[in-house]
This record gives structure tokens, sequence and C-alpha cells, in this order.
């Protein structure tokens, strides 16, 4: 018998399960091996005093775990946001009316007056699907986050050289405004659990898993990282 056979048959005997290898078999190297011995020594002294120990008055965390769980508040939080989100999203509606309405050069005209327009109706619809369907706000952020982070380097970079007011850039005020509305939005859905929500394996993991599994019931493919008792019920 080896010695890593022989502690984990010591452990199960200790805890009271089937040690899975004859006790004549496991005294007789354990009175043979003194690493062995020490080591039934030195485990039967940590069970005795795991055991024995005084169960300590714990603490009653009760009004701290729920001090951050408030569903009205949350609720309440959640709608002022998305009212927020669609003021955001009527205020960029107005933007688009602007352009068409309002001349102004730096809009350009034609093709380049339409193109700016298409964006910032693109906006103004990704904003009130956000308020629409909230538990969504996360797959708004990689377009939201991108244009408000491009607007605000290129803003800066005007602002320094002169090349536009602010009245030009007060227009960039609700996509700003909404971008980050939307990330406290999604942030607050993030963690909040409805029923039927759960993590689904990515599609690129689906194979590996497969092949995990298919490796995990071949048979044999676990009996040697299995305890003594285990492979003996086996």
């Amino acid at each position: 018998m080896d010695c890593r056979t022989a502690r984990e048959a010591i452990s199960a005997t200790l805890d009271g399960e089937e040690p899975g290898v004859p006790l004549a078999q496991l005294d007789e190297h354990v009175a043979g091996c003194r690493p062995c011995s020490v080591w039934r020594d030195g485990a039967a002294e940590v069970t005795r005093m795991a055991r024995l120990a005084p169960v300590g008055e714990l603490p009653d965390v009760t009004d701290r775990a729920l001090a951050g769980f408030d569903p009205v508040r949350r609720r309440a939080r959640r709608g002022r946001l998305r009212w927020a989100v669609a003021v955001a999203a009527l205020c960029q509606l107005g933007v688009v009316v602007a352009q068409f309405l309002v001349p102004d050069p730096l809009h350009g005209g034609g093709h380049l007056l339409n193109e700016t327009a298409a964006f910032n109706l693109a906006v103004a619809v990704a904003l009130l699907y956000v308020a629409a369907r909230p538990e969504r706000a996360r797959s708004q952020w990689p377009v939201l986050l991108t244009v408000s982070a491009a607007l605000v380097v290129l803003s800066v970079a005007d602002v320094v050289q002169g090349a536009v007011g602010w009245g030009r850039l007060g227009t960039h005020v609700p996509l700003l405004a909404g971008a980050l509305l939307t990330v406290l939005l999604g942030t607050g859905e993030s963690g909040e659990p409805r029923p039927g929500r759960g993590r689904a394996t990515p599609r690129w993991f689906a194979r590996s898993a497969t092949a995990a599994q298919r490796r995990e019931h071949r048979p044999g493919a676990r009996e040697h990282h299995q305890p003594p008792a285990a492979r003996r019920a086996a």
C-alpha cells in the first residue's frame, strides 16, 4: 500500500467513512511507515480539536445584509433612470430636427447633412430602446461609449483650436447624458435577479465543454483521482 492511499484511508476513518481498504493492511502500513504514523496522529489531533472547539456567538448580519436590498427603492431608481433616458432620447431627436430646420455651416449640407442626421437619429433610437428595455441597456454600451469618448476627445481638440463654439457643443449633451444614464441603468440591471435569468454557456466554449464531458464519462477516466472508498465502490 502506498502512502497516498493510506492517508486517504486514514482521513476516511477519522470522518467515520468507509476507508476503502482492509483495516489490517492499513494498520500494517502505518506501523511500518513513520511518516504516515506521524501524519495519522496529527490528523487525529486536528480532527479532535475541530470537533471539541466551542462554537462562538455568530454576529447578526441581517440588517447589514438587507441594507443594500430595497426592492421599492431599486424600482424607483430604475423608473427615474428610464424616464431620464427617454428625455435624453427626445432631446436627441430634437437635434435631428434642428439640423434640417436651423441652418448651420458646421453641419454641412447635402449628403453630409443626411449622414450626420442619420447618425443622430440612430443614437436617439438606441436611447429609446434602452428606455423601453432597460434589461438590454448593456447591449448599447459599446456604441454609445465609443461615440461619447470620441466626441469628448474631438470636442476638446476643437475648443483648444477655437474651431467650434459652445452652442455647437451643446448639441452633444443629449448623447453624452444618454450614454451616462445607460451605463447607470445597465449597472443596476446587471445585479438585479429575475426569474429565469441565468448564464448560458458561450457558444465558443460549447465544443470544449462537450469534450470535457466525454472525457469525464469515459470508463476509468476518473478512477485514478478517486479516494480508495470510491474506487472500491466503483
